[in-house]
């Protein structure tokens, strides 16, 4: 019935002339007004203009005459009541899975596509393309004739054949299923043309209707359409339908019309031109009333609600920006610094701070921005990736409310996690990681913690029991089986003490709780569903045989096992928190599933059971779903994408990050088709159907789309970029603003961060960010030894005196923080270890290392998580059982080491294997081919030195008298007397230990004694680690040995022989060396030995002439006297120089048992000065200590390099004291 358009460039009110032209509608009676804008903004524009209307009328408003809407909602509105829309619309979901089912069957008759049907958004693709395709009008028999047409390639054609039988075979299932192929948009085009009565099903079904159906007259109503400047094929025929049945009104940002020709690709309003040329071209030719172009005039004066000096720079950056586009100089008329800021950040976080920090600043500039609010201000992201992240961090540290707009995926909620975890159960058999996922994820609770009063304790009870669970299963690899079968499981420790053995019956039926829960509510689900892939009726009383099945059971599962419950709770406890869109996304995962799951029973219901399907489908289903989002509060600084600005948005605008890569942005065309085939459709078509070129249309887009940001502000526009981010560096600005930095008279401000120097107005925003400023300021001002300025330290005091005191008190604490631990109380001390302290050589020798590391694990017991596997205790623990039991046969056998044979040998240790492997705690040797041959080697290794110590025992005059001789109290047992010591508090230290083996000798006059210590890895005694402490297992050993002798050997008159290391391994050794002399020499013994030449035959009878012994530091000259060997001259001990050492060793004893209980703790890691040997090297309490070098508070006890004469001199002297 009539076009019309209205144009103008941004500096017009567009606005007030769509308003007038409706209200000058409005007042002929009977007459209805419908507003169309873009779907994206519709409720930001429903408001706006709304609210214009009101405004300017003065009689009853009633928005029933005037109605906003987007496209997809105008098609709602007239087809609600004409039954067309019932028809199931199907979802993207939906669409998906039909999509991948027929594929599949179509699989043999692909050729191009068969290769790329299981990858990943190949089907997105495939839908995106069909939708495409619609919004287009372009029909599966345009894309035949496409491959048809002369100018089309073979690859092409078949391409284009192979994409319409795809598409063919989806419009015959959707209507097969019932589903609606057509979009409402087109339906509704139809439905007004009057051209879907003819073919109407509808109609054929029930002949009444056709009045219900009859188009409506449009006569009477007049559509404007603003906020765009192109409109998609769907929606043009839509706009051509319209402008033949009722009146039109187009508003444009364009400069002038195009009756006659296309605007040039360079034109800043291109797209608008475009759109105006093709829809005045269809009016011309089918007769269509043209009114004239309603052409604004620009608002030169001043109106009232801009003021005069911004509407003039407002104008100015509009004139600037369209005349540079085209020509290079540009004369400034008047200017736009008080409009305009542009700022360069150090990186995208110090952008958003200084961002926050300007909006709380221009909030309480009650001068400037009288009656500003946040809604008022927005910010425009060009890339939401990189800046999205920093912003709810920052705007909450300072209290501004935000609201961004974006989509969120569900892939990140717990329930998509949860599913994901609970297939991999399945498909990977149950690994630990997969269980503890599912577990983490709390959705599922067992029904005994689901039914307490109140559920947060209960959920608290199964947190705990999960992570004690965890703890047990990953030090035993309870995964797989030892999770689904009916028997429990059992915990076995390796190396316990007395109070873990009482806990360990305990904690075997406290986890063995959630095995059993687990196995009957996840194992056994997942097993009738996998029960239905292996073999569908194998007397399972039920199990999934259609696809119906299996959605029925895995729902009663989620209900079951408390899912939808959990989600509940979660929904309340977020609403409690006031976190409502927190909230909204529960509710919306769970509806998402069970739409999915309906979806997923109504196009494969009846087809049987395929387990990969299944989880395929609803796993990537849920994954590209996006949570709806409202906004949660009226009064919010909106965060929008920088590509929906528009002139006049918003009072004051900040457009962060426009740097070269972000602006203009480098658009790729990711659909099916690429824009070579994309311009062959269209010239095809000739303009009637019309493709997206999806490169050059962005590209023509970028300036317009810039503009449009220029233009977004009435009042102030911040433009920034940051020169850093991520391992980028100094990045350039974005072309675009530097055309404005050039030709403007705006200056780029650099603003670094934060400062002795800068100004606070740009940084302070909020109390509590004020606190970690002043702190960073207070770190700063004493690295330079300066004081913090005086604006600096009156805002300090000001934070002081405010509700934020005792954080700012908490945090300022930093600053004069040192890494010193504060000493325990006399009382708390005794409480921690006893009044009497029982400990183990190994626990005083890690006090000497460091004291701190004795108080961890010691005093608090904090342990390292165990996690399973062979561990050196573990190796240890098994080398001296395993020699300590061959020693035991022997001696029980009355067989010495010298009559020992070869096959006896063999046997006893084969026997004793047998038994240490076929003990629980060894379990973990069978568990995996890897672990059979490390039991394999370990085996190896104890004939190996059993080897040896019968080599040995034929050369020694020494034999064992004893072995594994525990002293002091061990797990339970009592041994020998051991050593106690009485300290000043009036109780006792009291020292345990196990020594591996005594060994005795005779002669006539004297009886020799010597002790040996198995070590599974290569061990030097060292005098000056044993005299700073570090090492006092051997001489502790000696002097226990003969403190009691009287109980080890039957006589108080003993002499030592010494103290010495075995190392226990198999040794590798290359072709040349492996003679048995050889071997033997990497069995030799290593430690402490007296310096008394009628023990050295005892040591070794056999030397020949002139060589060394193979097994002791010995060696017989050319005459066959034995003497020391020049090596070791240093490892040999006067008996007094031994009674020197014993001494000095109980001392280091006792200093250590008094200075525990005098509750001093230091931190102070040992440094061994020869080699380099540090402490915390290897210590797993690095974490908790937080010892740095660099601190002057911190400093390692430094070992000096001492030699045994100086040594022996300080010990002599310590003596005399």
């Amino acid at each position: 019935m009539s076009l019309r358009f209205i144009l103008g460039d941004g500096r017009c009110r567009h606005d007030q002339a769509v308003i007038e032209n409706a209200k000058s509608w409005l007042e002929k009676d009977h007459k209805e007004v419908f507003f169309l804008v873009p779907n994206y903004n519709k409720f930001e524009r429903e408001r706006e203009i709304l609210q214009l209307l009101k405004e300017d009328r003065v009689e009853d408003f009633a928005s029933i005459r005037a109605q906003v809407y987007s496209f997809h909602r105008l098609a709602w509105f007239y087809l609600q009541q004409t039954g067309l829309l019932s028809q199931n619309a199907i979802t993207e979901n939906g669409a998906s899975m039909i999509m991948r089912k027929l594929l599949l069957e179509l699989e043999e008759e692909l050729v191009l596509y068969r290769g790329e049907i299981n990858k990943a958004g190949f089907i997105q693709q495939l839908l995106a393309f069909y939708q495409e395709m619609h919004t287009s009008r372009l029909g599966i028999e345009d894309l035949l004739a496409g491959g048809a047409a002369p100018s089309a390639t073979q690859d092409e054609e078949k391409k284009y054949s192979e994409l319409a039988k795809i598409f063919q075979r989806f419009e015959q299932e959707l209507l097969e299923r019932a589903l609606q192929v057509e979009q409402p948009i087109t339906l509704l085009t139809r439905f007004l043309e009057g051209s879907l009565l003819d073919d109407s099903p509808v109609e054929q079904a029930m002949p009444n209707a056709v009045s219900m159906n009859k188009a409506p007259d449009l006569s009477h109503a007049l559509f404007i359409i603003s906020g765009f400047s192109a409109f998609s094929t769907q929606e043009q025929q839509l706009i051509q339908v319209l402008m033949k049945k009722s009146h039109v009104i187009i508003d444009l940002f364009l400069d002038r019309g195009y009756p006659q020709e296309l605007p040039s690709p360079l034109n800043l309003f291109y797209e608008a031109g475009r759109t105006y040329y093709q829809l005045i071209s269809f009016a011309r030719e089918n007769q269509v009333p043209i009114y004239l172009d309603q052409k604004l005039s620009v608002n030169q004066e001043v109106d009232k609600e801009a003021k005069g000096s911004m509407q003039q720079a407002y104008n100015e950056i509009e004139t600037f920006w369209r005349q540079t586009q085209s020509q290079v100089n540009y004369p400034q008329q008047s200017s736009v610094k008080d409009f305009l800021a542009i700022w360069k950040v150090g990186n995208p976080e110090e952008e958003i701070r200084q961002i926050a920090a300007s909006i709380r600043g221009m909030m309480s500039d009650k001068k400037r921005y009288p009656t500003l609010r946040y809604r008022e201000i927005q910010l425009l992201i060009a890339e939401p990736e990189i800046y999205h992240q920093y912003i709810p961090k920052i705007f909450t540290e300072f209290e501004i409310p935000f609201y961004i707009d974006e989509e969120q995926m569900m892939a990140q909620h717990p329930l998509v996690e949860f599913l994901n975890a609970f297939f991999a159960c399945q498909s990977y058999g149950f690994r630990l990681n997969d269980i503890l996922r599912l577990l983490r994820t709390e959705l599922y609770l067992p029904a005994a913690y689901r039914s307490e009063a109140d559920w947060l304790v209960g959920r608290d009870q199964f947190r705990k029991l999960v992570d004690i669970t965890e703890n047990k299963a990953l030090a035993h690899d309870f995964q797989g089986a030892s999770w689904t079968r009916n028997e429990d499981w059992e915990l076995i420790e390796y190396l316990q003490s007395e109070e873990e053995q009482t806990d360990k019956v305990d904690l075997t039926a406290y986890t063995n709780q959630l095995r059993r829960a687990f196995k009957q509510d996840v194992a056994d689900t997942l097993d009738w569903l996998a029960a239905a892939r292996k073999n569908p009726r194998a007397g399972v009383t039920w199990s999934a045989r259609t696809n119906r099945d299996a959605v029925e059971l895995l729902y009663r599962f989620l209900l079951n096992a408390g899912v939808e419950e959990q989600l509940r709770h979660w929904r309340d406890q977020a609403i409690q928190q006031g976190k409502l869109d927190q909230a909204r996304n529960h509710e919306q995962a769970w509806q998402a599933l069970m739409d999915l799951l309906d979806e997923y029973a109504a196009i494969y219901g009846e087809e049987s059971f395929d387990f990969a399907l299944f989880e395929d489908v609803l796993l990537t289903g849920l994954e590209n779903v996006t949570f709806g989002k409202i906004p949660t509060a009226i009064d919010q600084v909106n965060i929008n994408r920088l590509d929906l600005a528009r002139p006049k948005q918003a009072k004051i605008t900040f457009a962060p990050g426009l740097n070269e890569t972000a602006l203009p942005r480098k658009i790729e065309n990711k659909t099916l088709l690429t824009n070579e085939e994309r311009q062959h459709f269209n010239q095809l078509f000739n303009g009637e159907k019309y493709l997206r070129d999806t490169v050059v249309e962005g590209s023509v887009k970028e300036p317009f789309a810039f503009y449009s940001v220029l233009l977004s502000a009435t009042e102030h526009l911040s433009l920034s970029y940051a020169v850093n981010f991520d391992t980028q560096q100094n990045i350039k600005m974005s072309p675009y603003l530097d055309r404005v930095v050039k030709r403007l008279d705006v200056p780029l401000q650099e603003r670094g961060i934060l400062t002795l120097v800068s100004d606070p107005r740009n940084y302070v925003g909020s109390y509590r960010g004020l606190i970690y400023q002043i702190n960073n300021l207070s770190q700063q001002a004493q690295k330079n030894k300066e004081n913090l300025p005086r604006v600096w330290e009156q805002l300090k005091q000001a934070l002081l005196r405010s509700e934020w005191t005792d954080l700012a008190a908490q945090v300022f604490e930093s600053q004069t923080h040192q890494n010193i631990p504060i000493p325990l109380s006399q009382a708390q001390a005794a409480a921690l270890y006893g009044p009497s302290i029982y400990s183990s050589i190994s626990q005083m020798e890690t006090f000497y290392q460091c004291e701190y590391k004795y108080f961890v694990s010691y005093g608090l017991r904090l342990k390292e998580r165990e996690v399973y596997g062979l561990n050196p205790a573990m190796t240890g623990e098994f080398f001296h059982d395993a020699l300590d039991r061959f020693v035991k046969v022997l001696i029980a056998e009355n067989i010495s080491l010298t009559q020992l044979t070869a096959d006896q040998r063999v046997q006893f240790v084969e026997v004793v294997l047998q038994e240490i492997f076929g003990e629980s705690r060894y379990r973990l040797l069978t568990s995996s081919a890897r672990m059979n041959f490390i039991r394999y080697q370990l085996g190896k290794t104890i004939q190996r030195v059993a080897w040896a110590l019968a080599k040995q025992g034929q050369k020694m005059h020494f034999s064992p008298e004893k072995t594994e001789v525990l002293f002091g109290q061990i797990a339970g047992s009592n041994g020998i007397n051991g050593i106690e010591l009485p300290l000043s508090s009036g109780g006792k230290l009291h020292v345990r230990g196990k020594i591996d083996r005594v060994d005795t000798a005779k002669t006539e006059e004297e009886q020799w004694l010597s002790v040996v210590d198995y070590k599974s890895s290569s061990r030097d005694f060292d005098l000056s680690e044993a005299y700073y402490g570090l090492a006092m297992q051997l001489i502790t050993y000696l002097d226990v040995a003969l403190t009691d002798a009287v109980q080890l050997v039957g006589s108080p008159n003993v002499r030592p022989a010494g103290a010495y290391y075995l190392h226990v391994h198999n040794p590798l050794l290359d072709g040349q060396e492996a003679s048995e002399e050889e071997r033997l020499k990497r069995f030799k013994y290593d430690g402490l030995f007296i310096d008394e030449p009628a023990v050295f035959p005892l040591l070794d009878e056999d030397v020949e002439a002139s060589k060394n012994s193979p097994i002791f530091p010995v060696r017989k000259d050319k005459n066959g006297n034995y003497q020391k060997t020049t090596q070791a001259k240093n490892k040999f001990y006067t008996e007094e120089e031994l009674e020197l050492l014993r001494k000095h060793n109980r001392k280091n004893m006792q200093q250590s048992g008094e200075k525990l209980l005098s509750g001093e703790i230091a931190l102070n890691p040992s440094y061994k000065i020869k080699d380099k040997k540090r402490a915390c090297e290897f210590c797993p309490f690095r974490s908790i200590c937080d010892f740095d070098v660099l601190l002057k508070e911190n400093e390692y006890h430094r070992l000096e390099n001492l030699s045994k004469d100086e040594i022996i001199h300080r010990l002599r002297e310590e003596e005399d004291e």
